[in-house]
């Protein structure tokens, strides 16, 4: 019974991962806007994607994302 249910288990989760997340979080093309989205383009501008780091390399920008609307 514990061998089965253990199967069950590792399918499950194996399942789960190959099928999760499939899209990026932050989409870099515009074709999927909310009408939200499409509100803060207008007001805001255009979403800041990647900002450099103190070496200089590109990296994800999500204190922007996540912080407060710019100004």
């Amino acid at each position: 019974m514990s061998r089965r249910l253990l199967t069950a288990i590792l399918l499950f989760a194996l399942f789960t991962t190959m099928c999760g997340c499939n899209r990026a979080l932050f989409p870099p093309n515009n074709e999927d806007l909310t009408q939200f989205d499409s509100y803060d383009m207008i007001r805001h501008g255009p979403k800041i994607i990647e900002q450099p780091n103190e070496y200089g390399l590109a990296e994800p920008a999500i204190r922007s994302r996540l912080g407060r609307h710019r100004r």
